[in-house]
């Protein structure tokens, strides 16, 4: 999770172009050498996003995303934060297993797990989690379920399943790390 809370603040229209890039299969050096004007900038970037697990480069001088790069390029594409993304993985898992089980409704993630997920992962202090939660009910993807619960949206789901093999990686990704039993 710490690759993904790197933003690349510095360059990061660069970093999006350099991502989307690769991910349309632009994959060579040299086809990401003619995009971009300054090639100095371009190598250290590149080698930087390497470093932090986000490419990778074979033998064939080819470059991949990983699969944080691959979490980062849902993060571009859908315009959110990684923290963001974090908790619709949690969204996602529990709209989908309610869904496969055929259940009248749909179990909500509550506050708690979302504070507990950031702390355990010491990426974000949970009130910033929760405030994310919010942000991502205020843009209408999920809605407040009780006082302290969310639940995504039928259209979220219908959106991120598109990506379900990666959400459902970052969901195992964050259930790795933490004290929770995880049901199959």
């Amino acid at each position: 999770m710490e690759a993904l809370k790197w933003r690349f603040r510095n360059n990061a229209r660069l970093v999006e172009k350099i991502v989307t890039c690769i991910a349309l299969g632009q994959k060579s050096k040299s086809d990401l050498h003619h995009l971009f004007n300054d090639m100095h900038k371009l190598s250290v970037i590149m080698n930087r996003l390497k470093r932090c697990n986000i490419l990778s480069y074979d033998a064939c001088s080819r470059y991949s995303l990983t699969q944080y790069g691959r979490w980062l390029l849902i993060c571009y594409t859908l315009g959110i934060r990684p923290v963001q993304l974090a908790i619709l993985a949690l969204l996602y898992n529990n709209y989908h297993r309610s869904i496969a089980g055929n259940l009248g409704w749909i179990v909500p993630v509550i506050r708690r797990e979302v504070e507990r997920l950031s702390v355990e992962h010491r990426v974000y202090d949970g009130e910033y989690a929760w405030k994310q939660a919010k942000a991502l009910c205020a843009i209408g993807w999920c809605r407040r379920y009780g006082r302290d619960g969310i639940i995504l949206e039928d259209a979220t789901y219908e959106m991120l399943k598109q990506w379900h093999d990666d959400i459902y990686a970052l969901y195992r990704h964050l259930r790795s790390a933490d004290c929770y039993e995880v049901c199959v």
